[in-house]
Order: structure tokens, then C-alpha cells, then sequence
């Protein structure tokens, strides 16, 4: 008689190309979209034509990754007993995608005639869209961990990101054209109904997924049994300790990510328009590095991605500061794009890969979920990030966002080799 181990496996093994196919195109779909929603340049620049605020500015770039990191304990609560975590995507589907599509509309229709009410339904639309994330976050990493073998995980995460990344670089000229050639707000509004279509067909791919039933689950838990548990597990796992502090000192970054280009615009004079190649850099950062990624993830250890992107983090603010003393070109001031994408790629397949690794299959979603969660609150680190500039400097902002990535240096040093 065949046991429930076996039939995952035989499940995982038969549906393994759909799945990789399907799940690729998802991240490809994604990160496409991504690109004609920068927090890095879109955005910033988007929320900048509705108020002057610093603090607005930086808080509208941190609403995805925030939505993204902050349900996803309670999430865990509600899917850690179940063996089928599809349902929960596929209602998030729904949440995302028509929240995104209405936001997209509005833009044009009140963008001139009421700028205030605009600003105020993006952060009411946005927030459902990233909340939409969270809810699906969990649902998602444990279809992965069920349906994509260990040392294929580098190439999948690889492959969405690559290619991805591939497209979004191209889209950068594109955004640059819009940006140029049409007013506000129909010129954002273009950039908003297409991230809208791609973020759909995305959806709709991982939803086709064929998921493998789960072998062992544990028994139904609140959300405060599952936060204790979760603190239990990281005083325990010290691997799992030293992963989340990593992850927390990593994604510091994100203290600094929309005011690269605020900088630029206000000191350097540069176009708005020019965000577009700005964008395009990033992206090939962010593609370029996945071939590092890719390898080190599958031959080496998912340890020295993590180190490696801990440095590139370092470089970005260390070339803020570069420019303020010696007034460096725009060429080399646009190179600090290049290192915010290795840095966002690397940190995203680097953490995912290491967490999986660790995780045992019947606690993986509160491992995922717990440590999402706690790693969340550092995403109001960009409005952080906006408060400082307000009240000190850009000065300010990138000496202690330097110091913080040298920790981070630190601390992924700090973490066990994988195999």
C-alpha cells in the first residue's frame, strides 16, 4: 500500500513542469508589473504630484511589502492544520486584482479634479491590494515548498526573476516614453491599467497550480498559540534566529528605497521622466544578479546570497554619500539603482531558499508566517526614512541606513552553511 509520503511525491513529480511553467510565468507576470509600479520610482513620484510630504511619500512605499509581511501570523492560525492552501490564493486573487483595477480607473478620473480624494483612495485601494498579498503569502510559499524539489528551488525563484527582470529593464523605456509624452494624470494612469492586466493574468497562472496534497499538518491553533509557538521556535532554532535577524537588518534598505530618486530630482535637477532609465538599471541589477543567485543557490549555499546582497546594500547609501562630498556624475549616482536591484533580488531568493531549507514541512507555514510577520514592522521604515529627511537631512537618513547595512554585513556572516 502505498503511504501518504509516497503519493505526495508521485503527485509533486507528475505535475512538477505544470507547476514550474505556471509558477514562473506568475513571478514573470509579477515582476513585469512590478516595474510600471516602482516603489523605487513610480510611486515616489506618483504620491509626489498628489503632496509634498516626505512622510506620505515614504509611507505609500512601504503599503505592499507591509501588507505583504504583517497578516501572515494569523494567516498562519487558519491554514497550519489544513493540507489544501489553494483556496486561500485563490480568494486573495480576487481581492488584489479588482482593488488594483479600480485604483487604476480612478486615477483617471480624479487625478486633475480632486487630487486630495485620489491620494486618500490610493492609500484605501492600495491597501487592500498589498493586504490581498499578505493573506496569500503563506498559501503560496507552502505551495512551493510542496511542489518545487529542494534543488530546483534556485532556478525556479531564479527564472521568475530573470526573465521578470528581463522585461521590466525594457519596461523602463517604455515608462520613460509615457512619463514624457502624456500629462498627469493619464500618464500614470497608463502605467497603473497595465501593472493592473499583468498583475491579473499572474493571479490567474498560479491558480492553475496543482497543488500536492500535504502529508502531516498540525492540529488547529490560535493566532496567539501560534505566536507563541513561533517565539518558541526562534529561541530553539538559533539558525532560525540568526535568518530573522538577518532579514530584519537586510530589508533596512527599504529606509532609503523611494528617496534615491526624490534626491536625484531635487539636488541632481533631473527629469521626472528619467525615472524610467533609472528603473531600467535596476532592473538590470536585479537581473544581471540573478545568475549569481541562481548559482550560488544551487551549487554553493543559500547563506552566501544572503552575504552577498547584505554588501550590495551597503553600497547603495555609501554611493548617496559619495555624491554629497565629491559630486559624483549622474551615470554614477544611476549605478546605485544597479545595487537596489541585486540587493531586492538577492535578499528575496537568498531568505525564501534559506527559510524553506530549514523549515520542516508540517511547521513550514509558522515559520513563514512568524517570521513575515515580525520582519513587517521594518517596513515603516521608509515613512522613518521621509521623517528624518524632514526634520535632519538626506545626510542623516544615508550615514545611519550605511551603518545598519554593515550590520547586516555582520550578521548574515553570522548564519549556518546550507547544503
Amino acid at each position: 500500500m502505498i503511504n501518504e509520503s509516497t503519493a505526495h511525491n508521485q503527485f509533486a513529480r507528475k505535475h512538477f513542469k505544470r507547476n514550474f511553467f505556471l509558477g514562473v510565468s506568475n513571478g514573470v507576470l509579477f515582476n513585469f508589473a512590478w516595474a510600471f509600479t516602482s516603489t523605487s520610482t513610480v510611486l515616489p513620484l506618483f504620491i509626489s504630484k498628489l503632496t509634498p510630504s516626505q512622510i506620505l511619500i515614504g509611507l505609500a512605499s512601504t503599503l505592499e511589502a507591509l501588507g505583504w509581511f504583517l497578516p501572515q501570523i494569523a494567516i498562519a492560525a487558519i491554514t497550519l492544520h489544513q493540507k489544501n492552501q489553494k483556496p486561500i490564493y485563490i480568494k486573495s486573487a480576487f481581492l488584489r486584482g479588482g482593488s488594483f483595477l479600480l485604483f487604476a480607473i480612478l486615477v483617471f478620473l480624479l487625478g486633475k479634479r480632486n487630487p486630495t480624494y485620489l491620494l486618500v483612495t490610493f492609500f484605501f485601494l492600495f491597501s487592500i491590494y498589498s493586504f490581498g498579498g499578505g493573506l496569500a503569502g503563506v498559501s503560496f510559499t507552502d505551495i512551493v515548498g510542496k511542489s518545487i524539489p529542494l534543488e530546483k528551488r534556485g532556478s525556479f525563484f531564479g527564472a521568475r526573476m530573470f526573465v521578470g527582470g528581463g522585461l521590466s529593464a525594457l519596461a523602463g523605456f517604455l515608462i520613460q516614453r509615457i512619463l514624457r509624452l502624456y500629462d498627469f494624470p493619464q500618464n500614470f494612469g497608463m502605467l497603473f491599467l497595465i501593472a493592473s492586466a499583468l498583475i491579473i493574468f499572474a493571479l490567474i497562472s498560479f491558480c492553475l497550480v496543482k497543488e500536492p496534497p500535504t502529508t502531516r499538518r498540525l492540529e488547529k491553533k490560535s493566532v496567539k498559540e501560534n505566536l507563541l509557538l513561533g517565539f518558541k521556535i526562534t529561541k530553539a532554532d538559533r539558525n532560525f534566529r540568526m535568518l530573522l535577524l538577518t532579514r530584519v537588518a537586510i530589508g533596512c534598505y527599504v529606509m532609503g528605497l523611494p528617496f534615491y530618486i526624490i534626491y536625484a530630482k531635487k539636488y541632481l535637477s533631473i527629469p521626472g521622466s528619467l525615472a524610467g532609465i533609472f528603473l531600467t538599471v535596476q532592473m538590470l541589477g536585479y537581473l544581471s544578479s540573478n545568475l549569481l543567485w541562481g548559482y550560488l543557490s544551487n551549487r554553493k549555499n543559500n547563506k552566501l546570497v544572503l552575504v552577498f546582497s547584505a554588501f550590495f546594500s551597503a553600497i547603495c547609501p555609501l554611493l548617496v554619500l559619495s555624491n554629497m562630498v565629491l559630486g559624483t556624475p549622474l551615470w554614477g549616482y544611476g549605478s546605485i539603482f544597479f545595487f537596489l536591484g541585486a540587493t531586492i533580488s538577492g535578499a528575496d531568493i537568498g531568505y525564501t531558499n534559506y527559510l524553506l531549507q530549514i523549515a520542516p514541512e508540517e511547521r513550514r507555514p509558522i515559520y513563514v508566517g512568524f517570521l513575515n510577520t515580525v520582519v513587517g514592522p521594518t517596513i515603516f521604515l521608509s515613512a522613518v526614512g521621509g521623517l528624518i529627511i524632514q526634520v535632519f537631512s538626506f545626510t542623516c537618513l544615508y550615514v545611519l541606513l550605511f551603518f545598519v547595512s554593515l550590520v547586516s554585513v555582520y550578521l548574515s556572516l553570522s548564519l549556518k552553511r546550507t547544503e
